[in-house]
C-alpha cells in the first residue's frame, strides 16, 4: 500500500471542458438544491438550452417524480458518453485541481481528488477513515443508483470536511498557487459567484498533501480525516455500486478498478468559506393545527415536556438546558418549548417526533429546505407547514460524528443553497486503454516543430447527445483561455491544455492536451528548458487522444 492510499486517497485523471466550452453554461449546482422550486431549474434548462453542460449529464431532484424520469436518467447516460467521443472534456494527466470559489458570501478553497470507497463507512461502526455524517433520505437513493450504475462518468458535488485547525493540507498549496497552471475561470449562472481552478502534478507537491494528512491521521482518536459535509447520498450510492460490482470482480480488479473511487472536493473545517446553516423542514398537504397538536403529543410521549405557543414571529433564546423549536404557516407562528430534551441536538430530539409525525399524516409530504427565504416562500402556501432547525457549530461536527455516528439525516449544510457545489470536473468510471507509442511510429495529429492550434468549432456543430456548441462564446461565458495558453508560454499560472489540430477524418485526433513547447537551454532560461518531452496515447471508446507533458 503506498503513502496516498494508506490515507484514503489518489491522485486521478481529472476530465476538464475543452476551449470552445461555454464554461457558465457548463457548471450548474447540485442536483440536491431547490427540490421544491421546479422554476429553479426549469430557468436552468432555459440558460443552457443545447449547449454542453453538466447539466445534461445529472437529474435534478426536483425531477424525481416527474413522468419523464426514466427519459431523463437515459438521456444522462448517452449524453455522457457522447461528450467522451465528441471531445467536449479533455482528460488530464494524474493530479489534482486547486479549486477557489467565491460564492457571494465568503471564499472557499478546497482540493479536487478521489477518495478510496473502501476506506468509507455509511454508519461509522468500523471506524473508517471516512465517515458519513448523516443518514440518507430513502427516496432520494433509487435515481441516483440508477444513474451511476453503467454510467461512463461521474460528476461530483460531493464535499469532504477535514478537522485541520492549522490548515497543514490546502493551505501550502493555495499559497503557492501562482506556480501552477490554471485551467478555468467563469462566473456561475444562477447568482452562484465565480469559479477557478489550478491543476497539480507537481509530485513534491503532491507529497505534501499526502504527508499532511498522514499527521491529521495520527492525530484523530478515532482515525477518522475525513467527514462528508455535503453528498453524503451521492458517496452512499457510489459506495453500494462498487460492493455491487466488486462481486465479479478478481482481487487484482478490485485494487484498481475505476469505480472503487469517488472524486470529490476536500475542504478543511475550518476554512473562512465554510458556514454550518441549518436544513429546515416543511410539511404539505396538513392541517397545520391537526399537525401541530400529534407534534407536541409525540414529544410528550418521549418525555420531552413540549408545550406550544403562538407568537407573532419573534424568535427567543431558549433557556438553559431548553430546545425551541419555531413553526410557520399561512395563517400562524410560533413555537414549541421543549423543556426536557431527549438529545442535546435539537435535529436529533426532533428525528424520531417527525418520523412518527409523518406515518400519523399519510397523506403528507416533507421536503428539506435550505435557506429562510425560500423556506418563507413556501409556508406562505395553503395547507403547508414548515419548522426552523437550529445550526450545528462547525467545531462541534467532528466530536458529534465520533461520539453519536451517524446524525439524523439532513441535520446541517455547507452554506446556504447559491453556496452549493456546482458540477464541473468529471472522471472517467470506466477503464481507458493507455498506449506507449512506439518510436518508430508517427502517428501525432501534427510535427512536434510545428505550432499546435486549437481547432475551431463548425457553425452549428452538434455535441453529445443533442446539444450543440455555441458559435462563439459570450463575454461573460467564463475564462479558460489560460487553457488554449498554455503552450505558449511556461510562465507560473500561464495556462492548461488545448485543443489539437485534427490533421484529417481518418486520424481523428482530438482534444488532446499542450503543456509548454522545450525551449533551447541557455544561461537565461533556467530550468524551463531542461528535460526531454515524452508523448502518450490514450484511447477513448475508440477514440485517439494525445497529450504531451515537459518532464
Amino acid at each position: 500500500m503506498n503513502r496516498a492510499e494508506n490515507v484514503g486517497i489518489m491522485f486521478p485523471e481529472i476530465l476538464v471542458p475543452d476551449v470552445k466550452t461555454n464554461l457558465k453554461k457548463w457548471a450548474v449546482i447540485a442536483c440536491d438544491q431547490f427540490t421544491s422550486n421546479v422554476e429553479y431549474w426549469t430557468k436552468t434548462e432555459k440558460i443552457v438550452g443545447g449547449a454542453p453542460s453538466t447539466l445534461h449529464i445529472i437529474v435534478p431532484e426536483a425531477f424525481i417524480k416527474s413522468d419523464d424520469l426514466d427519459e431523463r436518467i437515459s438521456h444522462a447516460k448517452s449524453t455522457m458518453a457522447a461528450y467522451i467521443e465528441e471531445g467536449v472534456l479533455v482528460r488530464l494527466p494524474k493530479g489534482v485541481i486547486l479549486v477557489e470559489r467565491d460564492t457571494g458570501y465568503r471564499t472557499r478553497v478546497g482540493l479536487v481528488l478521489a477518495v478510496d470507497l473502501e476506506k468509507y463507512d455509511s454508519d461509522g461502526s468500523k471506524n473508517p477513515l471516512i465517515r458519513a455524517t448523516e443518514q440518507t433520505v430513502p427516496e432520494r437513493i433509487p435515481v441516483r443508483l440508477r444513474l451511476r450504475e453503467g454510467a461512463v462518468l461521474e460528476c461530483p458535488h460531493t464535499i469532504l470536511l477535514m478537522d485541520d485547525l492549522k490548515n497543514t493540507v490546502i493551505g501550502p498549496v493555495y499559497e503557492a498557487r501562482k506556480n501552477f497552471a490554471r485551467v478555468y475561470d467563469t462566473p456561475l449562472m444562477q447568482e452562484g459567484g465565480n469559479l477557478r481552478g489550478w491543476f497539480i502534478d507537481d509530485e513534491e507537491v503532491l507529497d505534501g498533501i499526502v504527508a499532511a494528512l498522514e499527521k491529521l491521521k495520527s492525530k484523530s482518536k478515532s482515525g477518522m480525516i475525513f467527514a462528508v459535509g455535503d453528498g453524503n447520498h451521492s458517496i452512499s450510492c457510489a459506495k453500494a455500486v462498487w460492493e455491487k460490482t466488486k462481486e465479479g470482480l478478481t482481487p487484482e480488479q478490485i485494487e484498481t478498478h475505476p469505480l472503487r473511487y469517488a472524486l470529490v472536493e476536500i475542504v478543511n473545517l475550518y476554512d473562512n468559506g465554510i458556514s454550518m446553516e441549518p436544513i429546515h423542514r416543511v410539511l404539505f398537504g396538513v392541517e397545520p393545527p391537526v399537525a401541530l397538536r400529534i407534534l407536541v403529543s409525540i414529544l410528550n410521549e418521549m418525555g420531552a415536556e413540549a408545550r406550544m405557543m403562538y407568537t407573532r414571529g419573534t424568535r427567543m433564546l431558549p433557556k438553559e438546558g431548553q430546545q425551541v423549536l419555531f413553526f410557520e404557516s399561512k395563517m400562524s407562528k410560533g413555537r414549541i418549548e421543549i423543556s426536557k430534551p431527549p438529545h442535546k441536538l435539537l435535529a436529533v430530539t426532533l428525528s424520531h417526533a417527525f418520523d412518527r409525525l409523518m406515518k400519523e399524516l399519510p397523506r403528507a409530504e416533507m421536503d428539506y429546505i435550505h435557506g429562510e427565504e425560500e423556506f418563507h416562500a413556501l409556508t406562505n402556501g395553503h395547507s403547508t407547514l414548515g419548522f426552523l432547525m437550529e445550526p450545528i457549530a462547525k467545531e462541534d461536527l467532528f466530536g458529534l460524528v465520533s461520539e453519536y455516528g451517524v446524525l439524523p439525516k439532513k441535520s446541517f449544510s455547507i452554506g446556504m443553497p447559491e453556496e452549493k457545489r456546482y458540477y464541473y470536473e468529471c472522471r472517467l468510471l470506466v477503464e481507458a486503454k493507455a498506449q506507449e507509442e512506439d518510436d518508430g511510429q508517427k502517428e501525432s495529429a501534427q510535427p512536434d516543430d510545428e505550432e499546435p492550434v486549437s481547432r475551431e468549432p463548425e457553425k452549428d456543430e452538434p455535441r453529445g447527445g443533442g446539444p450543440e456548441r455555441d458559435e462563439a462564446a459570450e463575454n461573460d461565458s467564463g475564462d479558460n483561455e489560460d487553457i488554449g495558453e498554455y503552450a505558449k508560454t511556461a510562465e507560473p499560472d500561464g495556462g492548461g491544455y488545448i485543443d489539437v489540430a485534427e490533421p484529417d477524418a481518418e486520424e481523428d485526433y482530438i482534444n488532446a492536451a499542450e503543456s509548454p513547447a522545450e525551449e533551447p537551454e541557455d544561461e537565461d532560461s533556467g530550468a524551463r528548458g531542461k528535460g526531454k518531452k515524452e508523448k502518450r496515447r490514450f484511447g477513448l471508446f475508440g477514440r485517439k487522444r494525445e497529450w504531451h507533458e515537459s518532464l
